[in-house]
């Protein structure tokens, strides 16, 4: 409570102070405004003006002579470069600072070369002597303007010709005197920016502010401007601009560093900082610590102020000090400023820090004072309420064999008792019912999907979701009638039990549902219950994967199988039916079409919709199939696949662009195959009964259409398969076709030499693979109908 009055009290403390110090920079600002509107209707100013112009062009007729260049020369260099040396990046040279005009260099060469006062006393001088108009003119003015700026706190005042952008005339004779504000080296200025400014304006009570920037005639010291027109009734003649002193902004935010007085003890302070976090007031810190001037505060009291907001709170400050902090905006015309006022944490609640080590001390001696009675009290009274406790403790972490040992004939030997008794009975009944719950989600995962009984555990009675994006995997086992014709069913039962085992871990593994369904037909379903965005993927792999595993299944056994797949991707209607005996069920017209999409496909083929097709068009290599008719559906456009690899363009771009160097030696190359074929494999030679001349060409006439079809595949399909059909009436086995393509690979390799790199080698061993797949799979086709299946 003490610490929520005190932040209050403070808090107020600060709004205050940054509320009176933003009215007194605004009427600051603002009486300089109106100050300077005032100066520009004064008929001296308005007369200066005019009387500093004649000089000025008066003196654009003089001749300069040219001794007078090194004399401006040696100042630039020995006296102002070294002094802005410091703040300014890259290479300082005469030639980019020197006066243009011959006034400037006129007005350079007496009053500030020549100048004999020191650089902040250029001022003094009154009269340069040379017998000129503007010397004489300058006589008259210099002292008045001395005195008005002393009186209004100015920085600087200076005399602008709008048409020309000349500054005609300085009360502090800097490296500007003289020079162009449109084309001369400070055009780029701040100052030229507002003088140009000001021009463009039309309104003769308009004044212009600039924020602080650094300004090299100023030797890189943060300054600011206010300008305004000077009116000779509705004539414009000049431009008056004076430079803002930052002495008065610095007394206004630091009270004449009186902090004390204003309330905000030994770290309260009240400072500006600008759109570019930079101070524009001293604070507190830097004038007590001479060492230490900051100017940067990227806090987020300032960034949150500079982004308009208005409130308080505790931010690290710009020293990384916990301070409470009162912020909010300063907009003075095109000025965008921020104010705030903040204290250290550390002094806002030191009343409290020590009220409340007075607090600890006194609690600290009255508990131990208490613990120590009490300590002698309840060591004979809690011993037994620990035991129990400690029991209690088991039980929670879930030890159910804990007892307790109470050797008393009292209450506590009887609850201890109780306790035993209560141990045992729970222990056993969580062992029932843990057992229970086991047997209970082992089944019903084993009716539906894991989301949909966790949706069931939760209580959801009734459960029905129309899904629009599945696809769907509908297959059959073939060829289990005529194995029954010469196995027993228990064997059939086992071959069926172990095959949709593994289809069953196939399908977890790729993310997929199995469905309940008749006969030896399988279902699954991807996206059903988890969405995924590769379902369509993720089904074909499940089934080329299906093939794969009936393919080892008949390796290991006699046995004469097949598979016909189909695949359809929709929408579909799913949800628990029944209440006793249930199931999660899927319906729908996808559902229909691919129970029967499957019913016309070829053995050990997956066919599938266009749906499914244009979601994996670009993975697999498919050609499209019949058109098939589905009852109440119609005509349906499906597409078989072929491969589960599709070659890149870039490897296909490879095999091509070798092949057509081996082509140059077609005939030596096909001799070196057939010599390498023969040399790995003996028990090939006797496949080849007619000449090999005759066979060499057909060879190397097949490569090159096989080769020339790899970019369009679905063109040279049908012919890769006819040939592996053929072949398999040659006698050739799956087994000769790696024999073919080592020998393959041995033959490019000797016809290439160095061009046939490791990049060439992986895309022909690609393209033989992608080619020698769809043989195989062709070849195992006539296979299966060999045996009637």
């Amino acid at each position: 409570m003490g610490k929520r009055s005190l932040t209050q009290s403070v808090s107020n403390q600060l709004t205050s102070v940054r509320a009176a110090k933003s009215d007194e920079i605004k009427t600051y600002l603002q009486t300089l405004r109106n100050h300077l509107q005032t100066l520009c209707e004064d008929r001296m100013v308005i007369a200066a003006m005019v009387d500093f112009h004649q000089g000025f062009q008066e003196l654009n007729q003089k001749s300069i002579p040219p001794q007078w260049k090194q004399s401006l020369q040696n100042y630039y260099e020995k006296e102002f470069f070294p002094q802005i040396s410091e703040k300014v990046s890259g290479e300082l040279r005469f030639s980019n600072y020197s006066p243009v005009s011959q006034a400037a260099k006129y007005l350079q060469y007496y009053y500030v070369a020549g100048n004999s006062y020191p650089s902040e006393q250029k001022a003094q001088l009154l009269d340069a002597g040379d017998g000129s108009a503007y010397s004489r003119f300058h006589a008259q003015y210099q002292p008045l303007f001395q005195n008005l700026v002393q009186s209004m706190g100015y920085s600087n005042l200076l005399l602008i010709d709008h048409n020309t952008g000349d500054i005609i005339y300085s009360i502090r004779k800097e490296p500007d005197y003289g020079t162009n504000l449109y084309t001369g080296p400070y055009r780029t200025s701040h100052l030229a920016k507002l003088v140009a400014t000001v021009r463009q304006s039309f309104d003769p009570r308009t004044t212009q502010i600039t924020d602080f920037e650094a300004y090299r005639p100023m030797y890189g010291s943060q300054v600011a401007f206010i300008a305004g027109p000077i009116y000779d009734g509705s004539k414009l003649v000049g431009i008056l601009v004076v430079q803002l002193s930052v002495a008065e902004i610095n007394r206004i935010m630091t009270s004449n560093q009186n902090w004390v007085n204003e309330g905000l003890g030994k770290s309260g302070e009240a400072y500006l900082v600008s759109s570019d976090y930079r101070m524009r007031s001293l604070s507190r810190f830097a004038l007590t610590d001479k060492e230490n001037k900051i100017q940067t505060v990227q806090t987020e009291g300032a960034r949150k102020a500079l982004a308009g907001e208005t409130g308080i709170g505790i931010f690290k400050d710009y020293r990384g000090i916990s301070a409470l902090t009162a912020y909010a905006p300063l907009k003075i015309g095109d000025l965008n400023w921020a104010i705030l006022a903040q204290m250290d944490t550390d002094e806002v609640f030191a009343p409290v820090n020590n009220l409340q080590l007075w607090l600890l001390s006194a609690s600290t001696i009255l508990i131990v004072m208490f613990t120590f009675l009490s300590i002698i009290i309840a060591y004979f009274v809690n011993r037994p309420i620990a035991a129990i406790k400690e029991g209690i403790q088991q039980l929670q972490a879930g030890n159910y064999d804990t007892t307790v040992n109470i050797n008393a004939d009292d209450e506590f030997g009887e609850i201890g008792r109780a306790f035993n008794a209560m141990i045992i009975s729970v222990g056993e009944k969580l062992a029932e019912i843990d057992q229970k719950n086991r047997e209970n989600e082992a089944l019903m995962l084993n009716i539906v999907p894991f989301t949909i009984a966790q949706r069931l555990k939760q209580g959801e009675l009734v459960i029905a979701d129309h899904v629009k994006q599945v696809t769907i995997l509908y297959a059959r086992v073939v060829g289990i009638a005529e194995l029954s014709q010469r196995l027993p069913a228990s064997e059939i039962i086992q071959l069926l039990t172990r095959l949709f085992h593994e289809f069953d871990q196939a399908a977890e593994r790729f993310g997929l549902e199995r469905k309940s369904t008749i006969d030896t037909d399988y279902m699954v379903v991807c996206g059903l219950t988890i969405p995924r965005l590769d379902h369509v993927k993720r089904t074909v792999d499940f089934g080329v994967e299906m093939l794969n595993i009936l393919h080892r299944m008949e390796l290991g056994h006699d046995l004469a199988l097949g598979l016909r797949i189909g695949i359809h991707t929709g929408s579909v209607t799913a949800g628990i039916i029944g209440t006793k005996k249930f199931g999660y069920n899927v319906w729908g017209e996808s559902v229909y079409l691919v129970m029967r999409l499957y019913t016309q496909a070829e053995l050990n083929s997956i066919v599938m919709t266009r749906a499914a097709y244009e979601w994996v068009a670009d993975s697999y290599t498919l050609v499209q199939y019949r058109p098939m008719h589905i009852d109440n559906i119609g005509e349906v456009d499906t597409w078989i696949l072929v491969s589960a690899t599709r070659m890149s363009m870039s490897k296909v771009d490879l095999v091509q662009s070798s092949f057509a160097k081996v082509q140059v030696i077609a005939d030596t190359a096909a001799e070196l195959f057939y010599q390498r074929l023969f040399e790995l494999s003996p028990s090939l030679r006797p496949l080849f009964k007619g000449s090999m001349e005759d066979q060499q060409r057909k060879l190397m006439s097949t490569l090159a259409i096989a080769v020339e079809g790899l970019r369009q595949p679905a063109a040279i399909i049908t012919a890769v398969q006819e040939l592996g059909k053929r072949h398999t009436s040659y006698g050739v086995t799956a087994e000769y076709y790696d024999v073919v393509g080592e020998a393959l690979l041995w033959t490019l390799e000797q016809g290439l030499g160095e061009a046939f790199t490791p990049q060439v080698r992986r895309a022909w061993e690609e393209a033989y693979k992608f080619l020698s797949e769809i043989m195989k799979d062709a070849a195992a086709q006539v296979e299966h109908q060999n045996i009637g299946v």
